[in-house]
C-alpha cells in the first residue's frame, strides 16, 4: 500500500491560528519580562552573581570582625594557609606542564603510526 502525500495548503484558518499563537507568545514574553524586572533588586552588570545582596551581608559581617581577623583576610597570601595554597597550586601547575597538548600530540603520533603499520601490512599481503 502506497500512501499518497497530502497536499498542504496555506488557508485563512491556518494564518489566523498562526497570528493568534504569535500574539499569545508576545504577551507572555512581555508579562514574564515585567515579572522578572520587578524581582531584581540591582541589575548592575559589573557585579558578579549574588554580590548585590551577598556583598551587603558580607560587608556587615566584615565590619564586625576584630581588627586582626580583618588584617588576616586582607593579607591572606601572607598567612600560613595562603602560602600553603599558593605553593600547592604552583606545584600542581608545574606537574601538569603542557598536559593537554602533550596528550594530543602523543595521540596524533600513535594514530599515524597505527595507520602506517596497517598500510604496510596491506601492501605485504598483496
Amino acid at each position: 500500500m502506497v500512501k499518497k502525500k497530502k497536499v498542504e495548503k496555506i488557508t485563512l484558518k491556518s494564518i489566523f491560528r498562526l497570528v493568534v499563537f504569535i500574539i499569545i507568545v508576545f504577551f507572555l514574553i512581555n508579562y514574564l519580562d515585567k515579572q522578572k524586572n520587578q524581582k531584581t533588586i540591582i541589575s548592575d552588570p559589573t557585579l558578579y552573581v549574588g554580590e548585590s545582596l551577598g556583598g551587603q551581608i558580607l560587608g556587615e559581617i566584615y565590619t564586625k570582625l576584630p581588627q586582626d581577623s580583618q588584617y588576616q583576610l586582607n593579607h591572606f597570601d601572607q598567612t600560613f594557609l595562603g602560602k600553603f595554597f599558593n605553593n600547592s597550586s604552583n606545584f600542581i601547575k608545574n606537574q601538569l606542564d603542557g598536559f593537554p597538548q602533550k596528550q594530543i600530540k602523543q595521540f596524533k603520533k600513535d594514530l599515524i603510526k597505527n595507520i602506517s603499520d596497517d598500510l604496510i601490512k596491506d601492501i605485504d599481503n598483496q
